[in-house]
C-alpha cells in the first residue's frame, strides 16, 4: 500500500499533460486553400454531387485555422425550396464579424475551405469582403445533411 501514495501526484501530472496536448479539434473551421501541396497544407477531398454525377476534387487546405466556432453566434439549416438547395446560415459574434471581414478582405480571389467535423464541406472563392456578420454556406448537400451540420455547430457553440 505504501508505494501507491507517491504515484498519485505523478499520475495526475501525466494526465494533465495529456489533456493539455489533446485539445479537441474545432467543429467549425475556416481555412485557406493552397494551389500546391505543402507541409502547411492537408490533402482533403471535396465531394461534388449533382443529380447525375458525383466527382471528387483534391484540395490542399492550409492547416492554420483562421476562424472556428468561437467566432460564431448561431448556425441554422435552411431549405430553400424555390432554389432547390439547402444552406447553412451562420451569424458571427461581433468579434467574429470583424475577423471574418478581415479574412475575406485580405484573401479576395482565394478559396476559403469550410470544414465541419473534420469534413471539407465546400471551398468557395472569396469574391469580396463580407462585413455584415452573416454568411451562407451552400454546397452539394441535402437539407437533412445541412440540418445535421448546423446541429453539430450549434452543439459546439453551447460548449464554449
Amino acid at each position: 500500500m505504501k508505494p501507491i501514495v507517491p504515484l498519485i501526484p505523478a499520475c495526475l501530472m501525466v494526465l494533465m499533460t495529456l489533456a493539455a496536448h489533446t485539445a479537441p479539434v474545432p467543429v467549425f473551421q475556416l481555412r485557406l486553400v493552397d494551389l500546391e501541396p505543402s507541409d502547411q497544407a492537408a490533402r482533403m477531398i471535396l465531394v461534388h454531387k449533382n443529380k447525375e454525377v458525383t466527382y471528387n476534387e483534391v484540395l490542399y487546405v492550409q492547416k492554420e485555422v483562421l476562424l472556428d466556432q468561437s467566432a460564431l453566434r448561431s448556425a441554422e439549416a435552411v431549405n430553400d425550396k424555390q432554389a432547390k438547395r439547402a444552406t447553412i446560415t451562420i451569424t458571427f459574434t461581433n468579434a467574429g464579424r470583424k475577423e471574418f471581414a478581415d479574412v475575406t478582405r485580405r484573401n479576395i480571389g482565394k478559396r476559403l475551405a469550410i470544414v465541419i467535423g473534420g469534413e471539407l464541406l465546400t471551398a468557395p472563392t472569396i469574391r469580396s469582403e463580407i462585413a455584415d456578420g452573416k454568411a451562407e454556406i451552400t454546397g452539394s448537400f441535402t437539407y437533412p445533411e445541412a440540418r445535421e451540420m448546423a446541429r453539430k455547430i450549434t452543439a459546439a457553440l453551447s460548449k464554449r
